[in-house]
């Protein structure tokens, strides 16, 4: 009784055999005779055809709110369908930072990889301000970044990062400052909770290293240098944070670093507890706001939230 089914729910909708035959494009008597079959399987009339309106009799009711429910399961049986069929093939891109690359998505590359074989990876390392521009106009699926505009992007929290100013053990700066210095250990295992940080009014003079402007992370420093009174300096401008950590940690200049880098890589250096609350960010996966939510884009989504669970 299947094509029954939809000639019966066709002639309710449309309530007139005529008009309900010209949007089936089958002739008038075809489908009488259609929904008359149905009616004598079923031993009732469902349709009240004396008055000059089509009426559904009381089994007619009946059969209506079946057929609605028989036409939800199967809907959402073929989305059901759809989307698992969706995530064994398709593609995603992937934008972020150097750092976020190198030191927060491999493991979810892997653990995304393991559930989903099927679907390719591509990927964008970038800027801040060129990965949101490139999210906005749809060029990646998602991106890994920092302070999303709510206004224009859908953004899942991942986990919150601490910034730490940087030097290299054996520099001037270093030693000056022996007494609020941290280790690789104090961050990684929280301890020396008690050091005081440091202010920031005494990089003046320093030989800084920051990243170029469109970075998150050069804003920061630029805004906690600004409030330490320090609004005039030169730095060695670079793209990648994990260039500047390096560069720092080798003696050439002091330099911000997160938490995150930090305990990834762990190079020994003199590490600075800062004040500002722009010392503090969160990693978020954003997406457009208006753009389409695949079930590809969902599992990754997933994947990442997951992983990362706990680390806010």
């Amino acid at each position: 009784m299947l094509r029954e089914k939809d000639y019966i729910y066709e002639v309710y909708r449309e309530k007139s055999f005529t008009k309900a035959a010209k949007k089936l494009f089958v002739t008038q008597p075809a489908l009488s005779a259609s929904v008359k079959k149905a009616e004598l399987e079923l031993g009732a009339e469902i349709f009240d055809r004396r008055s000059s309106e089509i009426r559904l009799t009381e089994a007619g009711r009946a059969v209506i709110d079946a057929i609605e429910k028989i036409n939800a399961a199967e809907e959402e049986l073929q989305n059901r369908l759809s989307e698992i069929n969706e995530l064994k093939t398709g593609t995603i891109s992937v934008g972020a930072p150097n750092s976020v690359f190198t030191c927060v998505l491999p493991q979810i590359l892997t653990a995304f990889r393991a559930a989903y074989p099927g679907i390719e990876l591509r990927f964008l390392e970038a800027s801040s301000a060129e990965l949101k521009e490139a999210a906005a106009s749809g060029l990646i699926d998602v991106c890994l970044d920092y302070d999303f505009d709510e206004r224009l992007f859908r953004s899942t929290p991942l986990k919150s990062e601490t910034i730490y100013l940087c030097a290299g053990t054996g520099t001037a700066f270093a030693a000056e400052h022996a007494d609020l210095a941290l280790s690789v250990d104090d961050i990684s295992g929280k301890k020396k909770t008690g050091v005081p940080a440091i202010d920031l009014s005494v990089c003046r003079g320093s030989d800084l290293i920051l990243l170029k402007k469109g970075n998150d992370m050069c804003s920061r420093a630029e805004a906690m240098l600004g409030e330490a009174g320090v609004s005039e300096f030169s730095a060695m401008r670079l793209d990648q944070l994990m260039t500047a950590y390096s560069l720092a940690c080798r003696g050439l200049g002091i330099t911000f670093v997160t938490d995150t880098v930090i305990c990834s890589v762990r190079r020994e250096a003199a590490y600075f507890r800062l004040s500002s609350p722009k010392s503090k960010r969160l990693l978020c996966l954003g997406q457009r706001r208006n753009a389409l939510i695949t079930g590809r884009v969902t599992g990754f989504i997933a994947t990442a939230a997951g992983i990362n669970s706990g680390l806010l």
